[in-house]
């Protein structure tokens, strides 16, 4: 077996990790290292040529067109304020047990995923909203900071899904089977982190507390404020499922329906749609140029053969599709721990995408595997975005208190992981409904 390619692609993924420990943006490190290594193998001419062309066919993918509607929704959304909405409900329904309010916080992360997509924004409007309120009643900060951080993490896997678009992109998949794929382990992620709350306050009952139980009529109210939301992520799975629109143009109606929800509550201002307008470009800007550095990267991967050798390695081994899973599975809870999730799929998935299908795996279950096990990234130290989000609000809680409170919610991960490994059909039952339909 050749180990050239191996040694190659090798360099490459340090070389790139390397600027990143330097905090080089994970985007330009890839274009960097992606550029050099492809000048350095095949000539400066045919670079310059993959650097003219590569980053607009890159970024004019259809697939990626959903991506600034499904942004600018969410942002809409944050920037009216839904998000409190969601927290009071779930707030209704369960504040008032014990852990209620770290439960609210789940449900209510749960809420907002429907329509913003994005973990890291998930954790950040939760932590400024249900943190004070939480601590008010007399929770630890390890339990508020794990409720926050391991909610936010249902951003990325609850559609509509930035993670799952960029999957589908890298991977030629359809968006809406992996939208359909993601719903049920979204719901077990949900039910499972609120076991984890129960669970942990049997074995510490002083870390937590009680909220105050509303009147029926104010529960009510709150719940009712709410369920525009929700009409609004089944008319968009809806929509997909019956085949009325595709994933562009369910983004598309996305977006309407949350400005004529935010109309209708008399909150759409000029200020307002600016906002969330300047958020969305900034965000769809870093988004795109990690596209564009990675498109470029995956040349030099390309070419150095890795994907190719890594195949032959793994068939050397002769491992089962189980013994693959395992594999990826602990390189990919290794890497969390020094790289984000976005960063860990653009390097990985290129690489880990032909040794999937060679082995037979389906990759809509693939995709669901992969951004779940990508989460631990998210809220595992050292790195775990969620993590600093969540201490950007509570700069008095020490970063070891922040880990702390994550490890009952990561067990649960661990139990959902095994999960859809022993019953694929938990990620691909909803999928084959469509196919059939």
């Amino acid at each position: 077996m050749e180990m050239g390619p191996i040694i190659n692609g090798g360099i490459a993924f340090a070389a790139v990790l390397i600027l990143m420990v330097l905090n080089i943006p994970i985007g330009i490190a890839m274009l960097l290292v992606g550029f050099t290594g492809f000048a350095l193998i095949s000539g400066f001419d045919p670079a310059i040529f993959v650097l003219g062309t590569a980053p607009f066919d890159a970024v004019s993918k259809y697939t990626l067109s959903v991506l600034p509607l499904f942004v600018l929704m969410g942002n809409l959304a944050n920037s009216a304020n839904l998000s409190r909405n969601l927290y009071d409900a779930a707030y209704a329904v369960v504040g008032h047990y014990k852990g209620g309010l770290a439960m609210s916080t789940v449900g209510a992360c749960a809420g907002f995923g429907m329509i913003c997509g994005s973990s890291i924004a998930t954790a950040a409007t939760m932590s400024q909203m249900a943190g004070p309120e939480m601590k008010r009643h007399g929770y630890s900060d390890a339990l508020i900071s794990g409720s926050i951080a391991s909610g936010g993490t249902l951003g990325i896997i609850i559609p509509p899904s930035v993670i799952l678009v960029i999957y589908a992109y890298l991977t030629e998949q359809s968006v809406q089977e992996l939208f359909f794929a993601a719903l049920i382990p979204g719901l077990i992620a949900v039910i499972l982190y609120m076991i984890a709350i129960r669970v942990y306050l049997i074995v510490y009952p002083s870390q937590g507390g009680y909220g105050k139980k509303m009147p029926l009529k104010e529960r009510i109210s709150a719940i009712s404020k709410v369920f525009p939301i929700f009409l609004i992520f089944v008319i968009i799975m809806g929509g997909l499922y019956l085949g009325f629109f595709t994933a562009t143009e369910s983004a598309a109606v996305g977006v309407i329906l949350v400005l004529i929800f935010i109309f209708a509550r008399g909150q759409l201002t000029l200020s307002l749609l600016k906002e969330a307008l300047w958020t969305t470009i900034k965000t769809v800007g870093s988004l795109y140029l990690i596209v564009i550095g990675a498109s470029i990267f995956n040349y030099l991967i390309t070419v150095t053969q890795l994907p190719f050798a890594v195949v032959d390695f793994i068939n050397y081994l002769e491992l089962t599709p189980l013994g693959i899973i395992l594999v990826i599975c602990v390189i990919y809870l290794v890497l969390g721990t020094v790289m984000d999730s976005l960063a860990m799929l653009f390097l990985t998935i290129p690489v880990f995408f032909p040794v999937i299908v060679d082995a037979g795996i389906d990759p809509v279950w693939f995709g669901i595997f992969a951004v779940i096990v990508v989460e631990f990234g998210l809220v595992s130290p050292p790195v775990g975005m969620n993590l600093f989000v969540i201490k950007g609000v509570m700069q008095n809680t020490p970063l070891q208190t922040i880990w702390f409170g994550t490890i009952p919610f990561l067990l649960t991960d661990v139990i959902r992981v095994a999960l859809i490994i022993a019953f694929p059909a938990i990620c691909l039952y909803l999928p084959s409904l469509m196919a059939s339909s």
